[in-house]
């Protein structure tokens, strides 16, 4: 048998309570000199020797002591060992490995349990730890929108929806200073598979790229753009569908437009 096999067994032989052949099988494997099965047997023995004053002492019954002693008497009448007393013991044995075999799971138990709320209480931590930084994120986000909309260095174009896209709008605030746009759209759906969309800053002599963008749920785009020196002043911003990463020429539907 292995240990894990033995450690079940410890508990009943430190009361007396195994059967002679598994007793057998247990001392010849204590016998070998097993340290662990030694450690364990010597810790349940301690317990089983002090569970008998864990609890607070109780006064038997005036029924109870008069049955034992009548039971006593019959015994020694026969001139037998009195039975009642050996049961009681053996009663008292085995409530007292019981009551060993109850302390040890409880252990156990206590242990699993407070390694489950351990983990319960990390996973809130975690999960409150990234919805403060969601939160953040948000404060940071309409911060820079407050300040995007309130400059007076940033340019706002209010973009009509076209055919197909007629029910659409959008508004960009484009940074010039620090060349950045913002775009906000309404009822502007995904572009679709393969697709995206793009946003255009129409001069006199050119279309300028200003990045692509797919909608988010709140209809909310951003990128960059820098101006060439002599592209002259933005007169106009639009924005097509273009094949997925973009093109460097509008070659989709004008789908918003908006003149400055």
């Amino acid at each position: 048998m292995r240990c894990d096999q033995m450690k079940d067994l410890l508990p009943l032989h430190a009361v007396g309570l195994l059967e002679p052949e598994e007793a057998a099988i247990l001392i010849e494997h204590l016998n070998t000199g097993c340290p662990r099965c030694a450690a364990e047997l010597a810790a349940v023995s301690e317990a089983v020797h002090l569970l008998p004053f864990a609890g607070p002492a109780e006064e038997p019954s005036p029924m109870a002591k008069a049955r034992l002693l009548a039971a006593i008497r019959k015994d020694l009448k026969r001139g037998k060992e009195p039975l009642a007393a050996a049961g009681w013991g053996r009663t008292l044995a085995a409530s007292v490995a019981a009551g060993g075999v109850v302390a040890i799971l409880s252990g156990v138990m206590m242990g699993r349990r407070e390694a489950a709320l351990k983990a319960d209480l990390g996973g809130k931590i975690d999960s409150q730890r990234e919805e403060l930084t969601a939160l953040r994120e948000q404060v940071r986000r309409a911060r820079e929108s407050i300040q995007l909309v309130s400059s007076p260095a940033v340019k706002v174009i209010d973009l009509a929806g076209q055919a197909p896209r007629s029910d659409s709008a959008a508004r960009v605030f484009w940074d010039r200073r620090r060349a950045s746009w913002r775009l906000y759209a309404d009822n502007l759906p995904p572009a679709g598979p393969g697709k995206t969309y793009q946003l255009w800053l129409v001069t006199a002599d050119a279309k300028i790229s200003a990045g692509t963008f797919d909608p988010a749920a709140g209809g909310e785009a951003s990128g960059a753009v820098a101006l060439p020196p002599d592209a002259g002043p933005v007169v106009a911003a639009a924005v097509t569908d273009e094949p997925e990463g973009g093109s460097p020429q509008p070659t989709g539907t004008i789908l918003l437009l908006g003149k400055i």
